[in-house]
């Protein structure tokens, strides 16, 4: 896997770097949580490994923010199901 800020990575390594399966990769960047591809050529998606990086960061959660997280789910009512 390139080492430089600026390289380009392919959907595998890319995939790889953000320790998803190819189709759990594609889904994120579909969703808009990881950034959409750059297309050099036809049909060869490229990402940039700086772009990457900072969407991962962005996304990484501190501990404390975490666990508030999931303080604030548990004390949460229910939510009602219409039966």
């Amino acid at each position: 896997m390139p080492n430089t800020l600026s390289a380009f990575l392919t959907a595998k390594d890319a995939s790889q770097l953000c320790c998803l399966s190819k189709a759990a990769f594609a889904k994120a960047v579909a969703a808009g949580r990881l950034p959409a591809p750059l297309y050099p050529a036809p049909r060869a998606p490229r990402w940039r490994l700086s772009e990457l990086n900072a969407a991962i960061d962005a996304t990484r959660a501190l501990p404390s923010e975490a666990m508030a997280q999931r303080q604030e789910a548990k004390l949460a009512p229910p939510k009602k199901t219409m039966a």
